[in-house]
């Protein structure tokens, strides 16, 4: 289903982001029309997101990013990248959109000339979140509907076509400014902040029990920043509101989470892949953060 030039008042399902069910396409590019109830793309499951988008939303809905919680109306695209969680939740009578979802090897330099990453709107730790004019939505709807157009065609040049359309939308994008609040200043303050989630985020998706995060403590991140644990404490504090190691047990969780949802694995594997050196441990830390044990959380939520 294509979008049209004005918002839908259907009631759609809630989006939270990216599915494990997405990275499973063997292919590198989809478009997404985000409004179909019976097309689960979005789940919250984000950490599992190996994908770049750039999505056009109309409506009122809450976004989900980094570690924010946004509320918007209107016309907005949201540029995102591999390594920023992100989520779209409804939160009036609904919205609509369409999002190109595809893998950074969908644009190189050998099929387009150009290299995805850089190009400025996914560069690491970008907050790219674009407010729409009518003009502009009315541009950026018919070349999604060109897209999906060509999406549902036989056409042996069909992913060439598909990637000039999604360029144009990226080149068009790049002109536009991000709303003024979300853009993050370039100081010290802020730069600290954001080299820290990045180093966090680089850890996951855990995608083997013998996997094993290297980084867990304050004193692991400031070590491989080269900072004090408490100049790095301080300086994420004052950007995210937050202490370092509340985020990181926050992350720790949210994995911890999805691995007994999603995967098979015992609850001494998924401990040892996030360094905790006994299960015991671990049942404790997810008992206090998730108020539950970890067998009792995967009893309910096990999919």
């Amino acid at each position: 289903m294509k979008i049209s030039g004005s918002t839908s008042s259907s009631d759609y399902a809630n989006i939270t982001a990216l599915s494990a069910r997405i990275r499973n396409y063997a292919d590198s590019f989809h478009i997404l029309d985000i409004c179909t109830t019976a097309n689960p793309i979005f789940s919250f499951e984000y950490s599992r997101k190996k994908f770049y988008t750039v999505t056009l939303l109309q409506g009122d809905y809450q976004l989900e990013f980094e570690d924010r919680n946004i509320d918007i109306s209107g016309n907005t695209l949201l540029c995102t990248t591999t390594k920023i969680p992100f989520g779209v939740q409804e939160a009036g009578i609904g919205y609509s959109g369409m999002s190109c979802v595809f893998k950074e090897e969908f644009i190189t330099k050998a099929n387009s000339g150009y290299r995805l990453l850089e190009f400025p709107i996914y560069k690491p730790g970008r907050q790219n979140i674009y407010s729409l004019t009518g003009e502009q939505t009315k541009f950026f709807i018919e070349v999604y509907n060109k897209m999906f157009d060509e999406s549902q065609s036989d056409s042996p040049y069909k992913d060439n076509l598909l990637r000039t359309y999604l360029l144009e939308i990226i080149f068009n994008v790049q002109k536009l400014a991000p709303i003024s609040s979300f853009v993050k200043t370039n100081n010290t303050t802020e730069v600290i902040a954001c080299s820290f989630i990045r180093l966090l985020e680089s850890q996951f998706p855990i995608e083997s029990p013998n996997d094993t995060i290297k980084l867990k403590t304050a004193k692991d991140f400031a070590d491989s920043l080269s900072l004090h644990p408490n100049y790095l404490n301080r300086q994420v504090k004052m950007s995210k509101g937050r202490t370092v190691t509340e985020i990181i047990a926050s992350r720790l969780i949210q994995e911890a989470k999805i691995l007994l949802k999603l995967t098979n694995w015992n609850i001494a594997e998924i401990s040892s892949a996030l360094a905790f050196e006994e299960a015991s441990h671990f049942n404790q830390f997810f008992k206090k953060h998730a108020s539950s044990s970890p067998s009792d959380y995967r009893k309910l939520h096990k999919k």
